[in-house]
């Protein structure tokens, strides 16, 4: 039966929300039509209009319609029936993702107290307890109580530890450290917006009700994360089963947003304790002050920090977010073995994750957090950053076919902590190679020694690796996988010499 403009749109669209291949293939008009749904679905939720702006939209449309006494061509129907479904139901498409709320929730997460209680389990279903830990978390400000009374406390200008069991208050090197716990609010959430995830259901944990997820990350073994649906928030986390174990925390007490007691950040040596002090550091106001303490010439990006912090040998700079730490330079810099290459002061440019890492002026430089790029280059104006969208195994003269199967249990096999030796480009490259010599297996010490190979390029995803002697001249690598830094990599060219 044939089927009118309008509701030809009305099936092209119930097909697209519920993630189905249209049936029938439309109209030009209406194909242009779908392809704005498609691109208003992948946006993420602006501010939204007024309650009057639908109706002014349709009173426009009708006056013109009145103006011209003339029908509405197909195009223009359907763009008003797509700007009324979008606008009326516009929440729909964006406030049921609980991962979009849960980031949402993260951003507006001022404070927080919790008691979190770390559970381990084995294959064979046993289950103990771990330890559990009091939270209070205000801003850049944290403490944690163990069950032994140990509290490890950061008020952004101290770090100390109280151990009651020897009377002691150790003061400790005071270097913003981001993480709580190893059940990070603001990186799970991260996480879960990075990776593909599946809504399993719904669930009760510490007498929450919940959403629970399932998060997969590409070429590993999925875990679980349960948002409370009365916050928004994740309170619960369990691990993929690695090594015959698997670990689950559970804030079995969540506050957030909550009033919390300044008295808990606030230092104060408890009576008969004695202070244990190990270069704590201190935050001074100047860099000619960081200068005299540390004993270095910091280099300064033009931007200024929020603070400073000097130690004997090391000057820790502190943007909120963003953190630089500058040391003496000493021996050579050795990149990480999976690290991403590029250039900086003349040299070389580690790249490990948020971190960026080289040499400058006598001083080892280091910048982790989102801003990282944009701090280093006003330190080091020839700064370049390894270009992931620049093909290196394209130059191969011969391509390696590689079992995409294999490849996803080798990663698995990693991530269960065996086989490390796949994350770094040059052991890979060296395995490879010497099997091309001896085809029966590598027997004791390989054929092309170690030496003999260096890492020429890696930009993050593809690696090129050179071999000074054999019948390899160049071994071209990607990682095919998951492209972070968890990543294996496989050989996939080859320059023969």
């Amino acid at each position: 039966m044939k089927q009118f403009p309008e509701q030809e749109l009305d099936v092209l669209i119930d097909s697209l929300n519920q993630e189905r291949k249209p049936q029938q293939k439309p109209n030009t008009e209406t194909a242009e039509l779908l392809a704005v749904v498609r691109a208003v679905k992948s946006l993420r939720q602006p501010a939204e209009p007024s309650s009057s702006f639908n109706q002014k939209v349709l009173e426009k449309v009708r006056g013109q319609s009145r103006r011209r006494r003339t029908l509405l061509p197909v195009a223009a129907l359907g763009a008003g029936l797509l700007l009324f479904t979008v606008f009326t139901n516009w929440s729909g498409l964006f406030n049921n993702d609980p991962v979009y709320a849960m980031e949402k929730a993260v951003a507006k997460l001022s404070n927080y107290h919790g008691i979190l209680e770390m559970r381990s389990r084995n294959a064979a279903g046993e289950e103990w307890m771990i330890r559990q830990v009091e939270l209070w978390s205000e801003g850049d400000k944290y403490a944690v109580r163990q069950k032994d009374g140990v509290v490890t406390v950061n008020n952004g200008e101290r770090k100390w530890q109280v151990r009651p069991p020897s009377k002691e208050v150790a003061l400790l090197p005071l270097i913003p450290d981001p993480t709580r716990n190893s059940f990070d609010l603001r990186d799970e959430a991260k996480r879960a917006q990075q990776y593909p995830y599946a809504l399993i259901g719904t669930d009760t944990v510490a007498g929450r009700q919940t959403t629970k997820l399932e998060i997969s990350p590409p070429g590993g073994l999925p875990y679980y994360l349960w948002i409370d649906t009365a916050t928004d928030l994740p309170i619960q986390l369990q691990t993929a089963m690695q090594n015959a174990f698997q670990t689950t925390y559970t804030f079995v007490s969540f506050e957030p947003n909550t009033k919390i007691d300044p008295q808990i950040f606030t230092y104060q040596l408890p009576e008969g304790y004695k202070a244990v002090e190990k270069d704590p550091g201190q935050l001074v106001s100047t860099v000619e002050e960081a200068a005299k303490i540390s004993r270095l010439k910091p280099l300064l990006p033009r931007e200024a920090p929020t603070r400073i912090f000097a130690f004997k040998d090391r000057v820790v700079l502190d943007y909120g977010d963003n953190i630089i730490t500058e040391t003496l330079a000493q021996g050579t810099l050795e990149p990480m073995v999976n690290s991403a290459l590029g250039t900086a002061a003349g040299g070389l440019l580690e790249v490990w994750g948020e971190r960026l890492r080289w040499r400058q002026e006598g001083l080892e430089i280091q910048i982790e957090g989102p801003r990282r790029g944009e701090l280093a280059g006003q330190i080091a104006s020839d700064l370049t950053l390894p270009d992931i969208d620049a093909s290196l195994v394209a130059k191969a003269k011969i391509k390696v076919q590689v079992d995409m199967a294999i490849a996803k249990a080798d990663q698995q096999q990693v991530d269960r902590g065996s086989s490390p030796w796949q994350l770094d480009p040059r052991q890979v490259a060296l395995t490879f190679v010497n099997l091309q010599v001896s085809p029966e297996g590598i027997q004791g010490e390989p054929t092309i020694p170690e030496k003999s190979f260096k890492q020429r390029a890696n930009n993050g995803v593809e690696a090129a690796v050179e071999v000074t002697t054999g019948p390899v001249k160049q071994v071209y690598l990607k990682r095919l996988v998951r492209q972070d830094e968890t990543g294996i990599w496989s050989v996939v060219g080859y320059d023969p010499r």
